[in-house]
């Protein structure tokens, strides 16, 4: 199932993402989340930045984090302004759990066969109105 949220004001988007992950926590223990290269990503300052965060940061190349780690990001982020993240079950799965895409600050696209995850992430998003997708 893919859903478009067109944003309409200013949204709490990563906070959102933040507390879906962390509800499904237990199902998604042993997940990699890969953040394409060339994300557009902005970072409360902070004085000892991570490995990921100065990879997408500094040299916007793609990362692959564990749960913990993308959780924490999230925590360390003021906003996601053009991104595309992928949630896998294992390093050698292919398909994903969750396909996330965040456009030019104007919609994100969240693709998931489950059903309960999408729903908790739409109840805490603000800021967003769900639409048809365009072409997917």
């Amino acid at each position: 199932m893919i859903v478009r949220y067109e944003f309409t004001g200013v949204t709490n988007l990563e906070e959102a993402l933040h507390d879906t992950l962390l509800e499904f926590n237990g199902d998604l223990a042993q997940s990699v989340i890969t953040v394409a290269a060339n994300a557009d990503i902005t970072f409360k300052p902070c004085q000892v930045s991570s490995l990921a965060q100065k990879a997408l940061d500094d040299e916007h190349a793609a990362v692959e984090v564990d749960l913990p780690q993308f959780l924490q990001l999230l925590s360390d982020m003021v906003q996601i302004i053009d991104a595309h993240v992928s949630v896998r079950r294992c390093q050698t799965d292919s398909q994903n759990i969750l396909d996330f895409r965040v456009v030019d600050s104007s919609f994100a696209l969240v693709e998931t066969h489950n059903a309960a995850m999408l729903q908790s992430f739409e109840s805490r998003l603000s800021g967003a109105r769900r639409s048809e997708p365009d072409g997917w």
